[in-house]
């Protein structure tokens, strides 16, 4: 197989149409609502086909050599691919809580993003979805936090070779983490914390599928992260 940059490719162009509502609370914090969509022209897709004379040409291979090969390549999307999406912010903080529940900070956000077109568009790292929230409460002596955070199945780069079927890409599965975080004021200038990131230990599947890949067959590897603790003390002299 010949893995090449194309030298015949043109460059691709994006045309962005964005919204976006606000609203600001009278102390502290804001909502925002918005939404998007990103046409492409020209988008560089994958593809993989049996060497040409004329292809060739282009790198000055001879074909006498090179002609058997299987090539994998660019090249430009002819029709429009089009990405859409919705994102969403919120943060705020409670004042309206009673005195022995005043600090409270929470917040959330997340976005939703869809993609129409040729399905060999290069999207590689592409995340369909991402979501945060949180809470936070913040008093004279010690701060505590914690917040999640979930990103959904990323499609990686494609995979190719002559037993490989067109559409075929590698994907990170969905993960869910949790951070905590606080901090306890000892003296005056002397201060305890802790962080505690990926508490729930969640593990990274790496697939490979393609359009007609059944589910049993679609799993090729696991890391397991494991959460990491730290805990110290810092002061100012």
């Amino acid at each position: 197989m010949i893995t090449v940059n194309n030298v015949a490719i043109k460059a691709w162009s994006a045309k962005t149409e964005k919204v976006r509502l606000e609203y600001y609370f009278e102390r502290v914090g804001n909502i925002s609502v918005g939404a998007f969509r990103r046409e492409f022209k020209n988008f560089f897709g994958s593809t993989r086909f049996d060497a040409t004379p004329e292809f060739l040409a282009l790198y000055g291979l001879d074909p006498g050599t090179y002609d058997p090969y299987l090539v994998a390549t660019q090249y430009n999307i002819s029709d429009t691919v089009r990405t859409t999406g919705v994102e969403f912010e919120y943060k705020q903080a409670l004042t309206f809580l009673p005195p022995w529940a005043r600090g409270v900070q929470v917040f959330a956000n997340a976005s939703a993003v869809r993609v129409t077109g040729d399905t060999g568009g290069n999207f590689t790292g592409f995340v369909p979805r991402v979501y945060n929230w949180g809470a936070s409460l913040t008093r004279p002596r010690y701060l505590l936090r914690a917040n999640w955070s979930y990103r959904g199945e990323s499609r990686g780069g494609s995979q190719s070779g002559r037993s490989v079927e067109p559409g075929t890409f590698s994907y990170t599965s969905k993960i869910l983490n949790l951070e905590l975080q606080g901090e306890y004021q000892l003296r005056r200038n002397l201060s305890a914390y802790f962080t505690i990131r990926n508490l729930l230990a969640a593990p990274e599947d790496g697939k490979i599928y393609g359009p007609s890949t059944p589910l049993v067959a679609r799993f090729q590897n696991r890391n397991d992260i494991a959460s990491a603790w730290t805990f110290g003390l810092k002061g100012s002299f």
